[in-house]
């Protein structure tokens, strides 16, 4: 009890303290502490930053035109410059609603209005899960229970009947009160006209700009990124890129985030991809998905590398020695910064969405031993690393890499049923110690002993304290066709990894998820429909 009473009540501290914590809080985060006590509700009602950045997309399916009107009528003052909205996925507010909001405030910062919720921000950011499994997985027309959104396999054969999306006209009316102040722009899925383009290519303070999924044409897209030049994410998966527009793409030199598609091999090639990354220094998040463009070794070797490397490594000094001599005896400048996420994926229905189920096939991507080398010495610092039917590698490759990841926290390796790839020996929390998500489907790993195996004694004054048992981040969990993880591996890492939040398991070991008979003690719900359990 005497240790309970220091510990410091979140209610009892100053309140420029208490403010300055829920800075860092959601919208829901912020509406559920409003129900706590008076004092927390006051602080957050009457603080007016709090209420700058409206994300409403966790409400999207509830909130109606009423609402948001009630809710931008009380938070939002006439002294408050620099407005955030996002209604991504808010099917129920109208674009008639969307004009009449901006008659009321313009000169918005950042706009968000893609047709589904913002992915990102949620895995991020906001740990609401009860809305995001219930309500999303359920009801978001292009996002794949299974998988993240951009991942074609399974698609639905037909289209809903409706698409909810905001009108060009309502579009056209927020961008144009906020040409000027505009710095984060979204659109996601919707359908945009080449005047709409026109409008965001004024947007001159942009540096955040999504449009994936939005049907443009290749004149309209080329339009808008030759006038931003000012760039730092950007964003275009489903949409079909030219060699040009992958151009005016390398021109972006702040460019720190950038997500493709490549839908049409014929217009891009590897070496394209390549020329570009080479010229976008200060990248450090690629993403490449429906990728039928054959071998991506050019694409991470030449593009994205900052010394050649073809062979295993051991120890990256050594290539670094050995470049030290060839280069004079002079240090090597990196010219680029190291990447933190990397995610190639194919595309996996490779057929149009009207024909049978039964004539959909899965691609591949064609990656050697080699790109993973070049990985490990010129990215050391990856956080996050996704391979999707990766072709050509092997185990060794592998685990080549995974020994130099020490701050790897998400790893994904898909393979295809049936091939052939030796147990990983280093995806253990030894070599692996931050890891918080795990993807392997068709990966074997040689140990799965070694995730549930107890740390080693620490000697601490007299007392000796052993560490935790394995990935003591762990937060997800996602297994299909490993033979040699048990039930009993399981119920360890359920039990011992209190951060776990979601586990799939399918056809894995004596374990299968999807049978409604086989339950863990210590699971709370089972979602049977997306194969997902919730701990």
């Amino acid at each position: 009890m005497e240790n309970d009473n220091r510990i410091p009540r979140l209610d009892i501290l100053p309140t420029e303290v208490v403010i300055a914590i829920f800075k860092f809080l959601s919208i829901v985060d912020k509406c559920q502490l409003c129900q706590v006590c008076k004092r927390f509700r006051l602080i957050i009602y009457n603080n007016i930053e709090f209420w700058k950045y409206l994300d409403l997309s966790p409400f999207g399916e509830r909130l109606s035109n009423e609402n948001l009107f009630m809710i931008v009528k009380t938070r939002w003052k006439s002294t408050i410059e620099g407005h955030k909205l996002d209604l991504s996925g808010c099917r129920l507010i109208t674009s008639h609603a969307l004009e009449k909001l901006v008659e009321l405030h313009s000169n918005f910062q950042e706009i968000h209005l893609n047709v589904e919720p913002r992915y990102d921000n949620w895995r991020n950011e906001i740990r609401y899960d009860y809305w995001i499994k219930q309500l999303y997985y359920k009801k978001s027309p292009t996002f794949l229970k299974n998988d993240r959104p951009g991942l074609y396999q399974r698609w639905e054969i037909t289209k809903p009947s409706y698409i909810w999306q905001f009108s060009n006209k309502s579009i056209q009316t927020v961008l144009t009160g906020s040409f000027k102040t505009i710095k984060q722009l979204s659109l996601g899925n919707q359908s945009l006209h080449r005047e709409t383009a026109t409008l965001i290519s004024n947007c001159s303070q942009l540096i955040r700009l999504d449009l994936s999924g939005t049907n443009l044409d290749k004149v309209s897209l080329q339009d808008i990124l030759q006038r931003v030049i000012q760039l730092e994410s950007l964003k275009l998966l489903e949409l079909e890129l030219s060699p040009m527009t992958l151009m005016m793409i390398s021109r972006f030199t702040n460019l720190q985030q950038l997500h493709i598609s490549v839908l049409d091999k014929k217009n891009v090639a590897s070496k394209t991809i390549a020329d570009m990354l080479k010229k976008l220094r200060k990248l450090k998040d690629f993403r490449m998905n429906q990728a039928m463009i054959g071998e991506v070794d050019k694409v991470v070797i030449e593009g994205l590398s900052w010394i050649f490397c073809d062979g295993p490594i051991e120890d990256s000094t050594k290539i670094l020695e050995e470049e030290k001599i060839k280069n004079g005896g002079r240090n090597m400048d990196q010219n680029r910064s190291p990447l933190q996420h990397l995610d190639i994926s194919p595309k996996l229905d490779i057929y149009p969405r009207s024909r049978e189920r039964s004539m959909q096939i899965e691609h591949y991507i064609t990656i050697s031993n080699s790109s993973l080398w070049s990985l490990a010495v010129n990215h050391p610092f990856l956080i996050s690393l996704r391979l999707v039917n990766a072709y050509a590698i092997s185990a060794e490759g592998v685990d080549g890499l995974l020994s130099s990841l020490q701050c790897l926290e998400v790893f994904e390796l898909r393979r295809w049923r049936g091939t052939e790839l030796e147990p990983l020996q280093k995806l253990t929390p030894k070599f692996c110690p931050k890891l918080r998500e795990i993807v392997l489907h068709g990966v074997e790993v040689a140990n799965f002993n070694e995730w549930i195996k107890d740390g080693e004694c620490q000697d601490e004054g007299n007392l000796m304290i052993k560490n935790k048992i394995g990935f003591q981040n762990l937060e997800i969990l996602d297994l299909v066709d490993v033979s040699t993880f048990f039930k009993f591996h399981a119920d360890v890492i359920i039990k011992n990894c209190v951060n776990l939040r979601k586990v799939r398991l399918v056809r894995v070991g004596d374990v299968n998820f999807q049978d409604e008979e086989y339950k863990l003690s210590h699971l709370d719900n089972f979602i049977n429909d997306c194969g997902w359990m919730d701990v």
